[in-house]
């Protein structure tokens, strides 16, 4: 099933049906439903140019995209024609023949058309960082955007986040002011994923989540008609597999020094979160570290465990980071360590000896953010006991509490995520309360989630204790 992008759906057709011009810069990373989200917007439009800019000199650019631009016109003009059959629009065909041949400057064959349809003209132009990068000429065309005459919304696309984030504006210089709008496609949420997935129980939505992450590319190799054992073997663990290399060829693509990138992640993969001890398992210096963190960090590939809770600062583990893409933890994880067995296809070695054994372990923090996301959209429901505004996860030293929530009026609700082979039973509420004193929080409310469900004594705790709130995957 396709999980359509309303909210971006929509920002686009707010920016398309606005009067005079606009420049909208829509990016994310390889795989995200760029392309899907763009054929669904251009489907009922008229007016329409798409060019996908390539890595090429200047001049080999600029004939390409003269040759592009004239095959859709030429689509367009014999579509209108169709349409109308009359003496205006033969005589634009023929003008349009008589420069065929030329190869027009950028700002020429784009203002051609512009302004001359009837609908607002849309110039898509994908992975425009490689025309910006090596035809600075190009700008130029953006001038066409301080006509109040013309009728035109650029649409520039790009997978590359880093250039778009730190580089982009620089590129455009005056021209930036020109930009109406930012689209940056995140992740499905554990909601999509249900949508994705209609057919198949919570329990396996999770595990396909924490493998794959959010990823729409990625959900698409899952096959439905197999077991999760077997997608992890025939996705990840199989040579042959379009996923096996996947994060390699990302983060050559976005990052240099690809290298101290491997090392560092696969560190961070075992469990290693301090920038203590990732300098001592990697050799490298802490201030390297943290530049490399930083433009891992600005790629939503990683992210920096701050409590934003002043109270319990002794107890707090302190300056964490952790792997925020799952598809990467998986795949550093359970991956890139074997390799070389991989390479000699002993897929079976591996999976039964290093996956199997550690996998609940694993899965147990990415339950949490799947706990997290329910809790936070059953609060934009008004479905939980008041309106929570604040919401962390705190790592303390002797455990973590895997949701920390303050709410409009002071009361405090704490969670714990359960991915045990077991039930949960009373003393892990009890060790929930223990932490959260050490967190120095009094909680109002206690929120205990179970894969395998709940003991009796701890049911009947939660019956008399109103407190307590018991949920297992058939809630979720």
């Amino acid at each position: 099933m396709v999980v359509r992008r309303t909210a971006e759906l929509k920002l686009l057709e707010e920016q398309y049906a606005e009067a005079g011009n606009n420049l909208v810069i829509l990016y994310g990373r390889k795989g995200m439903g760029k392309t899907t989200l763009l054929s669904e917007f251009l489907e009922d439009k008229l007016s329409v140019y798409y060019y996908e800019g390539t890595e090429c000199v200047d001049q080999l650019q600029l004939l390409r995209m003269n040759q592009q631009v004239q095959r859709v016109e030429d689509q367009n003009d014999i579509r209108k024609n169709e349409i109308h059959n009359n003496e205006i629009y033969n005589n634009e065909i023929h003008n349009n023949e008589v420069h065929k041949n030329e190869v027009l400057s950028y700002p020429l064959l784009f203002s051609q058309f512009i302004g001359r349809k009837e609908d607002k003209t849309i110039i898509v132009l994908d992975e425009f960082h490689y025309i910006m990068k090596n035809s600075p000429s190009f700008m130029e065309t953006f001038k066409l955007l301080g006509d109040t005459n013309n009728s035109v919304m650029f649409l520039l696309c790009s997978s590359s986040i880093r250039w778009i984030e730190n580089e982009m504006i620089s590129c455009l210089g005056t021209m930036a002011s020109y930009i109406t709008a930012y689209l940056k496609l995140k992740e499905f949420t554990f909601v999509d994923f249900v949508n994705r997935f209609p057919k198949f129980s919570v329990e396996t939505c999770i595990y396909i989540n924490a493998i794959l992450g959010g990823i729409p590319e990625y959900l698409d190799e899952w096959k439905e008609d197999r077991s999760v054992q077997d997608n992890i073997i025939d996705l990840l663990l199989n040579k042959n597999s379009r996923l096996f290399m996947a994060p390699q060829q990302f983060l050559k693509l976005e990052l240099r020094e690809p290298a101290v990138y491997n090392t560092i992640l696969s560190v961070m993969a075992e469990g290693n979160r301090k920038l203590n001890d990732l300098h001592a398992k990697t050799g490298f210096s802490r201030a390297k570290i943290s530049v490399y963190l930083k433009y891992l960090i600005q790629l939503d590939l990683v992210e920096k465990l701050t409590p934003l809770s002043e109270e319990g600062k002794e107890n707090v583990q302190k300056g964490l980071y952790r792997i925020k893409d799952n598809f990467l933890s998986f795949w550093y994880r359970f991956v890139f360590p074997n390799l070389s067995d991989l390479m000699l296809r002993r897929v079976y070695l591996v999976y039964e000896e290093r996956v199997v054994p550690y996998l609940t372990e694993y899965m147990g923090e990415y339950f949490a953010d799947v706990c997290t996301e329910f809790l936070k959209l059953m609060n934009m429901h008004q479905r939980l006991p008041e309106k929570y505004l604040w919401w962390d996860r705190w790592y303390g030293k002797n455990g973590t509490i895997d949701i920390l929530a303050q709410g409009e009026t002071g009361k405090i609700l704490v969670g714990k995520c359960l991915w045990d082979e077991r039930k949960a039973d009373i003393s892990d509420y009890e060790a929930l309360v223990l932490l959260s004193r050490e967190a120095e929080k009094n909680p109002d409310y206690c929120y205990l989630f179970s894969k395998e469900g709940f003991t009796e004594k701890l049911r009947s705790k939660a019956d008399e204790d109103k407190s307590i709130i018991l949920v297992g995957l058939d809630d979720l």
